[in-house]
This record gives structure tokens, sequence and C-alpha cells, in this order.
């Protein structure tokens, strides 16, 4: 049988457009060769049993349209048949090619089980129809594919900046609750982004993280120069007992939310640009002058608001120690963020995926796409030497704010 194409582990990186292009190569393959074995009556390499003609002759390359645009498929040769062989399949896929543009997201949106990719794939194939066996080997070789990509050796990435984060989705269909998909992506050396893991983490618990956590080392991910989270307790637990000597910046983002969700609307925006003078100050001396500011100018005033600020703000403020060119990269997880905004808007006609492969193959291919349009980092040998240096003094001597204890006990 002729080469299958690209393994999702060799896709990773690479446009959705060429994993699209890539799996439905795979599965016009796969079906080539169960309709030459259904009309010749036997598998490669069996003898007829009985007075059928026609032997298979190799392959030829066919340029093949579909909605993520043209493939070369191996299509089987066929000889000395009474009548001249041809593939209804084949027939099938030409004409209906300009569907494949809606149809090839589908087959993950579906869940990629056997009954699914007959019910989505009906319209296409029409009577020629597919067989269960060329189905469930075609979904079988995507969840290999994507296994593969879940354990890959990770040795080789050196991750200077380490982003984790949780979306939750309606996994199973036997469940009403929501189950959250622990994502890590990092940031390398040659400012790359890549995406390095993926699984279901419940609710989120520090187990869960630990797993996470523990998986990319076992896959050999050395340590990064910093974490860039939220502030979800069981995750920042997690990280304090695997790697407690990683600096670690909180989300500015989540920390504005929680403020001005305890401040009255009327004076939000007010509140909002003091916050802003914090985080978005010119050097770290200059933020904290203006947090201390606004402590002692709302602590009367919004006294849970300034708790919320205060607690662990120096994780907050640990951007100001890195490259100033960086900050904009990882004072937030927005880059995370927005691309959940997508994997949601896509996976709502879904409801609830039929199994947790399904979802995480989904979510993967989303990520995947998205992470290309996140902009590249950029990384001088200057800045690396400063991200080191910035991280081994953050060890030494973390960042300390002491006006937050009178803050926290008032």
């Amino acid at each position: 049988m002729p080469e299958l194409g690209l393994s999702l582990e060799e896709l990773a990186g690479q446009p959705l457009e060429l994993f699209a292009r890539e799996r439905a190569k795979l599965l016009l393959t796969v079906a080539l060769e169960e309709e030459v074995t259904a009309a010749l009556k036997r598998r490669p390499y069996e003898r007829s049993q009985g007075k059928v003609l026609g032997y298979r002759n190799g392959h030829r390359d066919r340029q093949i349209s579909c909605g993520a645009g043209d493939i070369a498929i191996p299509v089987p040769r066929v000889s000395d048949t009474e009548e001249t062989f041809r593939s209804q399949l084949l027939e099938a896929w030409q004409r209906r090619s300009k569907l494949l543009e809606e149809t090839i997201p589908l087959l993950y949106v579906e869940g990629l089980s056997t009954r699914d990719f007959k019910r989505v794939l009906k319209p296409l194939w029409g009577k020629s129809g597919l067989s269960c066996s060329s189905v469930s080997r075609a979904n079988k070789a995507l969840k290999e594919a994507f296994d593969n990509w879940r354990r890959r050796d990770l040795s080789l990435e050196d991750i200077i900046y380490l982003f984790l984060d949780g979306i939750y989705l309606g996994v199973r269909g036997n469940s009403r609750n929501k189950e959250a998909v622990l994502v890590a992506h990092g940031v390398t050396r040659e400012g790359k982004r890549v995406v390095l893991h993926l699984s279901l983490g419940g609710r989120e618990s520090t187990e869960s993280w630990k797993g996470v956590l523990n998986d990319l080392m076992e896959r050999g991910l050395r340590r990064s120069q910093l974490f860039v989270t939220d502030g979800n307790q069981g995750l920042l637990k997690a990280i304090k007992d695997v790697w407690p000597e990683v600096a670690r910046q909180r989300c500015i983002v989540h920390r504005i939310r929680n403020v001005l969700a305890r401040v009255p609307k009327k004076k939000q925006e007010e509140v909002r640009k003091a916050v802003h003078r914090i985080f978005y100050a010119a050097c770290l001396d200059d933020a904290r002058d203006e947090a201390r500011q606004f402590l002692s100018r709302y602590s009367r005033e919004f006294p849970t608001a300034c708790e919320t600020l205060a607690r662990h703000l120096e994780e907050c403020l640990t951007f100001y120690r890195f490259p100033e060119r960086h900050w904009k990269y990882i004072r937030t997880s927005n880059v995370i963020e927005r691309s959940f905004k997508e994997v949601k808007r896509r996976t709502r006609v879904v409801g609830r995926f039929p199994t947790e492969t399904s979802a995480l193959v989904m979510v993967f291919s989303i990520l995947n796409e998205e992470r290309l349009k996140w902009q590249k980092v950029g990384m001088r040998a200057e800045d690396i030497a400063w991200i080191e240096e910035a991280s081994r003094a953050l060890e030494q001597e973390p960042i300390r704010l002491e006006f937050l204890e009178e803050a926290l006990v008032a």
C-alpha cells in the first residue's frame, strides 16, 4: 500500500489547511484500496478463488481538488479486467469536490466515529459509499497520529516562557458537567510558539496540573525561565510542588477583572485607569509607586477591591524584571485566551463530544491553526542573557512590596 501521508506529529506547526489535505489524502487512499479489493474480490498478494480476472498494477499519482487545496492521490491501477475499471469513489469525489470545504472540518466536529464518518460523508460519496473497514482504518490512523503527537519527545524544545491555562468543554455525551482541557504552550529560544500538551483535567485540581507538569518533564522538557498563568489555585500549587524555583507571572487581565468586579459600576472606569497605571508603568519602581497610591486612595472606599489587588501582587509584576520588548507578550495569558474563544466558537455547534479523543483532536486542530496567527517573539542574544539573569535573580530575591502587608491587614 502507498504512503498514507504525514503523521500528526510531522504536521505540528503547519497550517490547518495542510492538516486537512493530509487527512483527506489518507481517507481517500484507504478507500480506493478497499474499492479495488472489492472489485477483484481479493486483497493484495491473495490468489483469486474464482474466475475473476484482473490484477493490481501499481499506482499513478493524480491531482484531486478539495476544499483545502489540491492533493496528490496514489490511484491504484487495475489491468486485464473484462471491463475497464473505473473508481466510482473517485468520480463521486470529483463531482462533489466543492462540498469538501465544509465537510473536512465536520470530520472533527462529529467526533471521528465510524458512524459519524459515514453520515457526514454521505452527500459527498453518494451511492458509492464508504466501507466500514475503510472508515475504521482511517479513524484509527487519525487517533494514532494524535496519540503520537501527545507522546513526542520534548528534549529539543528549548522553552523560555511557558504558558499554562485550561478551557471548559462538554466532553462526554453522558454527562452534563463540563471538564477542563488543560493546555501548555511555550515560546522557544528562537521566539517560536509551540503547543506542548493537551489533556483532560476535571476541575483543574492540583493533581491534574501536576500530571501536566510531570508529563512535560518525563518527555524531556527542560525548566523554562518563566511560567505565565492565571490565578487558579490548583495550578499555582502544582507549580510550587513540581517546579518551585521557576519565576511566576500571573495574568494582569484576570487581576484587573477581579478588582473591577468589586467596584460599583459608576466608579469602574476611574478605578480601571488607576489599575492600568500600575501594570503599564514605565518600570518596576513606578509600578510600586502607583500601587502604593492606589491602595492609599481606595482602601477605605473599596477595601475588598484593594485586598484583591494586593494579594500576591508581586507575582503580577514579575514581567518588569524581563526584557521590556517582551512585556506585552508575558504580562497576560491573552494569546491562549483568544485561541480559547475560537475553540468555543467552533465547538459550540457540537454541544458535547462523544469521546475524550474527539474533543482533544478538535481542540488541537484549532489551537494549531490559531498558533500560526500568534506573533513571533523577537529573541536576541542579549534578550536571552537578560532572561536567564532575571530568572536567577528572582529565585534568590523575589519581588517584595512591604506596603502590601498593611493593605491586607487593613
